[in-house]
Order: C-alpha cells, then sequence, then structure tokens
C-alpha cells in the first residue's frame, strides 16, 4: 500500500469512527449555533466508511 493510499484510508476510517461514536452516545454538535441531526453524521460515516473501504480494496488489488 502507498503511503498516501494508507494516510487518506486511515483519515477517513477515523472521520468515520468518530461520526459513529457521535450516533452513538447521542452527542449534541452546533455550528454557528445551528443543532446539527445526528442523521447527517449516520450518513457520513456510511460515507467515509464506504470511501475507506473501497480505497482500500484498490491500494490492496493494485
Amino acid at each position: 500500500m502507498k503511503p498516501a493510499s494508507f494516510l487518506a484510508t486511515a483519515f477517513l476510517g477515523i472521520v468515520a469512527l468518530a461520526h459513529l461514536v457521535r450516533v452513538i452516545l447521542g452527542l449534541e454538535v452546533q455550528i454557528g449555533g445551528t443543532l446539527i441531526p445526528a442523521w447527517m453524521s449516520l450518513a457520513a460515516f456510511l460515507f467515509c466508511g464506504a470511501l475507506a473501504t473501497m480505497l482500500y480494496r484498490e491500494s490492496r488489488a493494485g
């Protein structure tokens, strides 16, 4: 696995896990006084997790 692919995969995995932890623990996030709904973190978890998985598989295949 190339270093850039490894770093991108690790970063996306950490971001995905952080979103999952937010959903599980029910943490509230506010940006500029606006409450961000938990479903957005769930969507971000799925998106980042899928990207990390695809990048990992692609780097292992080639």
